[in-house]
């Protein structure tokens, strides 16, 4: 009876993690859409600069809240560095990615930002002087075959912007390692509350350089980057509680999935059949090595 109990909990927390990791997943490709619509309004700083300001917003509440009802926040770190260094990847990987929206299709940006998986092992070489085995280097390979397929290098349809999109995989691949690391030390909300001030520190100091003032149009556009911004992180946090990152890492994946229809449904982008083999290439090159890689 009690491995009966055990058995139905942890199918509980399974499907607990699978509906967060989902939604995370839909929240992100919801916030690269309104990118997308906002792009034509404003410049890529301020959709960054917003993208933050909502996210510290919404960690200040929480503090503000716990403190009121007299209960603790985590917020005792011994490696602020480590946590500067995060937030300062991240804030180039979303004006790399945001910056790419404006010019490639929505499942193109989305899938090549999602390749942070084929970069991991690469940089764990000279980061963390990791070697991994002949099956993880097949699987990396495979995917970057995908890239190849969608990036169409030589081919009249080749758009150097995507080595943009392409970047912001790499970026977004340190910042994961950063993860990595800090989640070793601190609390998922002790990560929150010193990454999101800090992006809103580093993006708004950019920012004033670029500042352009939005209209109420665009600002509705970029309060919702900010929010699915920000529910994206909340959603990925809760999922983490109840499974491992090899489960979430993968279900995250439905995110290309969810650009592809806003992306056919509001704008009308339809994959050539390059980008079509390429994008499942890199879908499963991806999933293998995360399934390797745990």
């Amino acid at each position: 009876m009690l491995k009966g109990h055990l058995r139905m909990n942890q199918i509980r927390d399974i499907n607990k993690a699978i509906l967060f990791s989902l939604l995370a997943a839909t929240s992100m490709s919801t916030m690269a859409l309104f990118v997308k619509l906002a792009a034509p309004h404003t410049n890529n700083n301020m959709t960054v600069f917003f993208r933050f300001t909502i996210s510290f917003i919404y960690i200040a509440a929480i503090i503000v809240i716990k403190i009121s009802r007299g209960q603790s926040f985590p917020y005792k770190t011994h490696h602020f560095l480590l946590h500067l260094f995060r937030a300062t990847v991240s804030v180039a990987t979303m004006m790399l990615f945001y910056y790419s929206l404006r010019y490639i299709p929505l499942i193109d940006g989305n899938l090549l930002l999602m390749t942070n998986a084929l970069f991991i092992p690469i940089l764990g070489i000279f980061i963390m002087r990791k070697i991994t085995g002949g099956k993880h280097w097949l699987t990396v390979l495979l995917g970057f075959l995908g890239i190849t397929l969608v990036l169409k290098p030589g081919h009249e349809l080749f758009n150097p912007l995507s080595l943009i999109a392409l970047s912001a995989g790499l970026t977004s691949a340190m910042a994961y390692i950063a993860i990595r690391a800090i989640s070793r030390y601190d609390h998922p909300y002790t990560s929150m509350l010193y990454y999101f001030p800090l992006a809103f520190i580093v993006s708004g100091i950019i920012s004033i350089f670029h500042w352009q003032t939005p209209d109420l149009h665009t600002s509705l556009l970029l309060l919702c980057v900010g929010i699915f911004g920000t529910f994206y992180q909340e959603f990925l946090i809760r999922a983490s509680r109840y499974a491992s990152s090899k489960i979430i890492s993968s279900l995250m994946y439905a995110s290309v999935v969810f650009s592809g229809l806003f992306g056919l449904i509001i704008f009308g982008e339809i994959p050539d059949i390059l980008s079509a083999i390429g994008i499942v290439l890199v879908f499963t090159g991806c999933l293998l090595t995360i399934k390797f890689a745990y």
